[in-house]
């Protein structure tokens, strides 16, 4: 299933509850596909790399835009202004996609790109 989706699509996903709470991104939500290790070979779990997305912001997203990109409602099917939270990368296995929201195009992909370059240091 995993093999469907490519980089820059925005999925539904189902993340786990997290210890401690508030802190990570858990429950039903948007993510952007980010990483596909399938890419590189055969897995052993059908696994997709996410960065979750959130309609929360505040002070933080704009004081680093850079690590908190804006999405516009619309954009990739969202149904509200939101805020991709690259600090949160996520592996998710495959089986908690619940649905294909949409895509992205490569300039609206391209700050979340710049993103993690400037956070992992490639």
């Amino acid at each position: 299933m995993a093999n469907r989706f490519t980089i820059r699509d925005i999925l539904l996903v189902d993340f786990p509850p997290q210890t401690p709470a508030l802190h990570e991104q858990q429950g039903i939500r948007p993510a952007v596909v980010v990483g596909k290790p399938s890419n590189k070979g055969t897995m052993r779990f059908d696994l997709v790399i996410v960065v979750p997305i959130t309609r929360q912001s505040g002070d933080w997203t704009a004081q680093n835009p850079i690590l908190y990109p804006s999405l516009q409602a619309g954009v990739g099917n969202l149904t509200a202004d939101s805020i991709v939270l690259v600090d949160q990368v996520r592996a998710v296995d495959i089986r908690r996609v619940l649905r294909y929201l949409g895509s992205l195009t490569a300039e609206e992909y391209q700050p979340i790109a710049n993103g993690l370059k400037a956070m992992f240091g490639f």
